[in-house]
């Protein structure tokens, strides 16, 4: 073989070793699809695993869930965020697997209560007819689409709703109805306004039977500048949110924070919202590294202190375990690298 046939075959094997390379895909999440007996009919979920899943290296761990609404259009930048906040060693949230559930009929599924509102061109027509089916989709979510997520992968019982709109509103009814449901709760420009304030008398009458929200649980608010941007068009959302604000603060049994995104529209206003709302439901689960090295000790105690603070047993994780050893075997801190990879030794013994 003369050597210029053996020059372009090394070109060739190149070439077809460069393409294939270069068709390797980054993959967001999975689709799978389940029939709802509830709802009658198949719903697409998609779902985002953590990025340690997989990782044939450590301990297969357990995760915490966050049920995402409106799916379509929040999961794949849910799902990148979620991994940022989560990356050690500043990790604000603990890695979480993330359900995206895709709508079929949104205004149904989303909505407490069934709406006789008239259009407002022509009395004769009825808005939202096909409302008022919340309760038939929160059976789905907790007898049918949680087992199937947890018979399916690994979790950790820690979960999360988060919705923005109708979502935010039907976050808010779960919250009322079914508090037990989920441990924490996200509202992006909630939809309060809805079949009159329905859920501002909700809220009223929950808080003169029960008096107090349940220990541990969560909700931020976000609230978009829609009179300011929008010229008063939705004045009902905005009185309806802030009478929310006002009854809640008043009471303030319940981990709550409602933040005003001044240069946020409805549309926009979930995006910095539910960065924020992670920051906010998981505060107090990033630790500083550089303290640990003068006190060890300070990473068990703050791990009790959050999962006192969220009512579940949150654990430093291998991965996080693994960062922190690295970090005391290149600076020298022999006596804290002891203590951790005993620490880890406890937490992941090896099979």
């Amino acid at each position: 073989m003369n050597s210029r046939l053996k020059f372009l075959l090394l070109n060739l094997f190149l070439f077809f070793a460069l393409l294939t390379k270069a068709q390797e895909k980054i993959t967001v999440g999975e689709k799978q699809t389940l029939f709802s007996t509830v709802l009658n009919e198949k719903r697409e979920i998609w779902i985002h695993l953590p990025k340690t899943y997989n990782d044939t290296g450590i301990n297969p761990a357990k995760y915490p869930v966050i049920y995402l609404l409106d799916g379509e259009i929040n999961f794949e930048y849910y799902a990148g965020m979620s991994d940022f906040l989560a990356k050690p060693p500043y990790a604000e949230m603990p890695e979480c697997i993330v359900v995206g559930i895709k709508n079929t009929e949104r205004t149904r599924d989303l909505t407490p209560t069934k709406s006789g509102k008239k259009s407002p061109v022509n009395s004769n027509v009825v808005l939202f007819g096909d409302s008022g089916g919340s309760e038939n989709f929160v059976r789905f979510i907790q007898e049918e689409l949680k087992p199937f997520i947890s018979k399916n992968y690994r979790t950790q019982d820690y979960s999360v709703l988060v919705g923005h709109s109708f979502g935010g509103l039907f976050a808010v009814n779960v919250l009322l109805t079914h508090p037990e449901y989920f441990n924490a709760y996200v509202a992006n420009d909630p939809s309060l306004w809805w079949d009159n304030k329905v859920l501002i008398s909700r809220t009223k009458d929950y808080l003169e039977k029960n008096k107090n929200f349940p220990a541990h649980k969560f909700l931020y608010v976000a609230q978009a500048d829609n009179e300011e941007q929008n010229k008063n068009w939705n004045s009902d959302m905005t009185q309806a949110i802030e009478e929310f604000k006002e009854i809640i603060e008043k009471n303030g049994s319940l981990n709550y924070k409602h933040h005003f995104y001044e240069n946020e529209v409805h549309g926009t206003v979930s995006y910095p919202g539910n960065y924020d709302a992670v920051k906010f439901i998981f505060k107090g689960f990033r630790t500083d590294i550089k303290k640990l090295s003068k006190n060890p000790q300070l990473l068990e105690e703050e791990y009790k202190r959050f999962s006192e603070k969220t009512g579940t047993n949150f654990l430093p994780s291998e991965t996080y375990l693994n960062v922190v050893l690295k970090f005391m075997k290149s600076n020298d801190f022999k006596e804290s690298e002891k203590y951790f990879n005993d620490l880890k030794h406890k937490l992941y013994p090896k099979k």
